[in-house]
């Protein structure tokens, strides 16, 4: 089965460059516009959102600064764990992940409570959510928006952190080493920083190409190529979703449907960052999805009982 799994892999990922090179051949100009559109987005919101703080916690770890504050064995929920968790929620996608990958290579926490952390801390930022329902959509997020957005997927990993009784055996040896900050661990997180982002950006480009594909195609109905736009790239579809004209309610589940699912150039973007591990993608969807459904499923009940408007 593992082998099966590897091999759908590579050629997904075959069929994904071929028809990347043929589209570059066909339609040279629209492909380096979509290009140059996926790269100006990394410019200017990815890169100087993520690179500072990349750093920052790449320095926050190797140093030991945790060995200051301390951590009580009795707590369920580390203070490293509590750490990911805040900048998870705080600074936004895939900031999540990448910080537990670091934690779990460091062997500071398990690899079960690893798993579900780099899931339910892998959100969007409040900043990105709130300018892009704004200025793009049209809609002010709400109080209901953000407690569905972000508090299920938080409830859901902490009620599992708290039921999961795992524990890292290295975890005693770690919390008692000494603070230390140096100028080669400075150097190797802004290197850290910018290998991360640098990876990030390909993946925007290549999806923004995608995603322009699929705009390009004729389709009967308009909500095919915005659906499938918001499920591939999440920037492209809340713009699409903005420009449409179906109802308020549906634009608003749609909206938390895109929003919770980061896209699937999110995916990829998370099994990059979690590839030098061995935490498995495959739970880690299993997981997404469980945490999108429980949203969705709350939205739904907001629009059944009149609360929207």
């Amino acid at each position: 089965l593992v082998h099966i799994d590897y091999d759908m892999k590579k050629i997904v990922c075959l069929l994904i460059v071929i028809i990347l090179l043929l589209y570059f051949i066909a339609f040279p100009q629209n492909a380096l516009n979509a290009s140059r559109q996926g790269l100006l987005l990394w410019y200017r919101q990815i890169l100087p959102a993520l690179l500072p703080f990349s750093i920052l916690s790449y320095v926050v770890l190797r140093s030991n600064l945790f060995s200051i504050l301390g951590s009580s064995r009795q707590s369920r929920i580390s203070t490293e764990e509590w750490y990911v968790i805040l900048c998870g929620f705080l600074f936004g996608f895939p900031i999540g992940s990448k910080l537990t990958a670091d934690l779990y290579r460091e062997k500071r926490i398990s690899c079960d409570r690893a798993q579900i952390l780099c899931v339910f801390t892998n959100n969007l930022s409040p900043v990105f959510v709130t300018a892009a329902m704004q200025e793009i959509i049209s809609i002010k997020p709400d109080l209901p928006f953000y407690l569905l957005l972000y508090g299920t997927p938080f409830l859901y990993g902490i009620i599992w952190l708290l039921c999961n009784s795992s524990r890292n055996t290295n975890k005693q040896k770690n919390t008692a080493s000494r603070f230390q900050i140096t100028m080669q661990i400075v150097d190797a997180g802004i290197i850290n920083g910018f290998e991360t982002l640098i990876k990030i950006c390909g993946y925007i480009m290549m999806f923004s190409i995608l995603t322009k594909m699929l705009q390009s195609i004729p389709w009967n109905t308009a909500f095919i190529p915005l659906f499938m736009t918001g499920c591939m790239e999440v920037t492209n579809g809340i713009a699409m979703l903005g420009q449409s004209d179906i109802a308020f309610h549906y634009k608003y589940l749609l909206a938390l449907f895109f929003l919770s699912l980061n896209g699937i150039c999110g995916l990829f973007q998370t099994a990059s960052v979690l590839s030098r591990t061995d935490l498995s993608m495959k739970d880690y969807c299993k997981h997404k999805l469980q945490i999108i459904l429980l949203t969705l499923t709350g939205g739904i009940l907001l629009l059944l009982t009149g609360r929207l408007s």
